[in-house]
């Protein structure tokens, strides 16, 4: 109870130290306008994609219901005769559809922006497929040399810094200014009451990035509901983020050096982990990329100009070789009125675009896996990720995006392709029946964020160990002095 009530006092003591020196406002200074940037600027990113996807399904509404309606068109004129005949037709339906799958920003993608800047968030869904970009962007150079300044951002290089500077002098300055004798004497047990000094301030940071964070994820929750669960993670990985840290500057403290050691040292540190390594990394492995829409598109074009000098037996006998269970009576019409020659060609062009696709995954997922084995050598870089992954903005979360893509766009077909073989008009109920898109994030990622938690803070205790060692020794030799 009597050492209870000594740490107890020791942290009263720290407390009122800490605002007797107007340490408090200062760190407020930096971090309050720090956080409003961050937060506004990641806000004004997802709500520019969110727009461009509300209004995406906007237009795909739009267009069904207008085909719908001229399901009922008069078709004793020509113009109600053509609005019909539209409707009814799946190759014009497939075409004035516009379907689309889009990724919908998260509440916490406003928090780490990661790859959402670059990747893209919708894709155009139809039997035909497009590599033409479904978006051009003139990329601002300044950005792309700087990064996005969001709360990821704020936490991976900012509070180590402010970290630093309120905690580097803890043990130098009792040092510097004589107190460390008396200490000595009076306590015992100085390591715990450094340790006590060291966990206020990590605590006041660790608030100050609990507060940002959720005010960041609540000014998303409103439509979607509060995400307690990635709510969680973001605070568990800013937890142990700021753990890591704290046992590197306590092991660097440790060896009881000058103030102005210490400050070079853990600055040095800054630097080695936040921009020496990850530049390292990026110059000795390729990064992998998210999409070729635009070598892609080029080589679809020359596919598809060798692909229609086919014969058109033989490319119907292509497409009954993959899909054997349309074949029927009439599976060699290619009459005008017949769209089962476009539907072979479309297909086959899809087989060999595919071929060239998969060649670039593999490469991409070498890539991805060199850069995965490097992450736990890289821990700004694997908190980063963290942080990405937490957003739904990271790469792994696209990869599945894609795949979600390409899974519908399956079933897309499979509609119309059931409509094209088998002389079936589009219906009212066939419209009803059309395929849903339901979006969904990556459900591995939750996996990853637990194993990154256990891993900073593997990290953390070592370095606070290595640190209690080293500090031990110390005193022992000043107890002998």
């Amino acid at each position: 109870m009597h050492r209870f009530n000594k740490y107890l006092s020791v942290a009263h003591q720290e407390w009122r130290l800490l605002c007797r020196t107007r340490l408090l406002p200062v760190v407020a200074a930096i971090l309050l306008p720090a956080a409003l940037i961050a937060l506004y600027y990641g806000h004004t990113v997802s709500a520019k994609r969110q727009v461009t996807v509300d209004s995406l399904r906007q237009h795909y509404q739009q267009q069904l219901t207008t085909l719908r309606a001229q399901l009922q068109a008069d078709t004793s004129t020509p113009q109600g005769k053509a609005a019909y005949i539209a409707a009814t037709w799946p190759i014009v339906a497939d075409h004035r559809l516009h379907a689309v799958v889009w990724y919908p920003p998260s509440p916490g993608a406003a928090l780490s922006i990661g790859m959402s800047d670059l990747a893209k968030y919708y894709y155009p869904i139809a039997v035909k497929s497009s590599y033409a970009p479904t978006e051009e962007k003139i990329s601002n150079p300044l950005q792309l040399a700087t990064g996005n300044f969001d709360a990821a951002f704020l936490l991976i290089y900012l509070m180590p810094l402010l970290a630093i500077c309120i905690s580097c002098q803890l043990l130098s300055q009792e040092k510097e200014q004589g107190t460390l004798s008396l200490l000595l004497v009076q306590h015992g047990a100085l390591t715990g009451l450094l340790l006590l000094r060291l966990l206020i301030r990590y605590l006041l940071l660790l608030s100050g990035m609990v507060i940002i964070v959720t005010v960041g994820m609540a000014l998303s929750a409103p439509k979607q509901g509060f995400p307690w669960m990635e709510w969680a993670a973001w605070v568990g990985v800013t937890a142990v983020w700021l753990s890591f840290w704290m046992g590197l500057i306590w092991f660097v403290i440790a060896w009881n050096l000058h103030t102005t050691t210490n400050l070079i040292s853990l600055f040095s540190l800054w630097l080695l982990l936040l921009i020496v390594l990850p530049a390292g990394y990026r110059l000795m492995s390729a990064r992998p990329r998210t999409d070729d829409t635009a070598a892609n598109a080029a080589v679809q074009r020359a596919l598809e100009w060798d692909t229609w000098d086919l014969p058109k037996r033989q490319l119907l006998d292509s497409f009954y070789q993959r899909y054997p269970h349309y074949r029927n009576a009439q599976a060699y019409d290619t009459g005008m009125t017949s769209s089962r020659h476009a539907m072979a060609y479309y297909s086959l062009v899809d087989q060999r675009m595919q071929r060239i696709v998969d060649a670039q995954e593999a490469h991409q997922h070498t890539g991805q896996q060199m850069l995965n084995i490097s992450l736990r050598y890289n821990p700004a870089v694997y908190t980063q990720l963290l942080l990405n992954s937490i957003s739904r903005t990271d790469i792994a979360d696209y990869d599945h995006f894609r795949e979600e893509a390409r899974r519908f766009r399956d079933q897309w077909k499979q509609f119309f392709y059931q409509r094209h073989f088998h002389d079936q008009l589009l219906t009212d109920a066939a419209y009803q029946s059309l395929p849903v898109y339901h979006p969904s994030y990556d459900p591995e990622s939750p996996a990853r964020w637990r194993s990154g938690i256990l891993y900073l803070l593997a990290l953390t205790a070592a370095g606070l160990g290595a640190g209690t060692l080293v500090l031990k020794r110390k005193l022992t030799d000043l107890h002998k002095i």
